[in-house]
């Protein structure tokens, strides 16, 4: 009798000090606190007087806080898609004219925002052999945009040649997506 009590007394001091507790939802941290999240604001003159920093510290962060912010933007803005090339090939096909067209678009509206182009390949042929046509596919498309009046200093080049495939099937449907550009933007 004593054994079999054992563990019913072992239970019940475990749900009395563990299992008691009650678990609320999680509430945000500015509804807790019962205010809103307070925006840094700019200091003053007066106040960086006091603290020694001079007016040109003071503009020059205000310069670079909207250029942040501006950048922000932009980037949440992007979504550049990807483009495609035909199997051993880094000639822009006609039909990703124009989604190459639109990123140049784009990039002559966001002129604060530079882009990497990242050059892919399917798994077949030899790594050495990749690298290279992923470096040709990122330079085709980088001589299109510099062409359509994007500055060339916003562009960077990279190639991944076959190790960052999006599909990793052995498939001619899985290697047609993985023959691409990827552009990705940056601050």
């Amino acid at each position: 009798m004593k054994k079999s009590l054992f563990p019913l007394i072992m239970a019940a001091i475990i749900l009395l000090f563990c299992g008691c507790s009650s678990k609320q939802p999680y509430t945000p941290i500015t509804e807790r606190m019962g205010k809103q999240p307070e925006v840094a604001q700019q200091p003053s003159e007066e106040a960086g007087a006091k603290e020694g920093i001079n007016e040109e510290e003071l503009a020059r962060a205000e310069r670079e806080r909207q250029r942040l912010a501006a950048q922000a933007a932009a980037n949440a803005a992007a979504h550049l898609p990807d483009i495609y090339f035909d199997f051993d090939s880094y000639v822009i096909r006609n039909q990703e004219m124009p989604a190459l067209q639109d990123i140049a678009d784009w990039l002559s509206k966001n002129q604060s925002v530079k882009v990497v182009i990242e050059g892919n390949c399917d798994e077949r042929g030899t790594t050495e052999y990749n690298l290279a046509l992923g470096q040709k596919r990122a330079e085709a498309a980088k001589d299109f945009l510099v062409r359509s009046g994007v500055a060339a200093n916003r562009i960077r080049t990279n190639s991944y040649g076959k190790e960052v495939p999006v599909d990793a099937g052995h498939t001619e449907e899985a290697w047609a997506k993985n023959r691409r550009d990827h552009f990705a933007s940056q601050q």
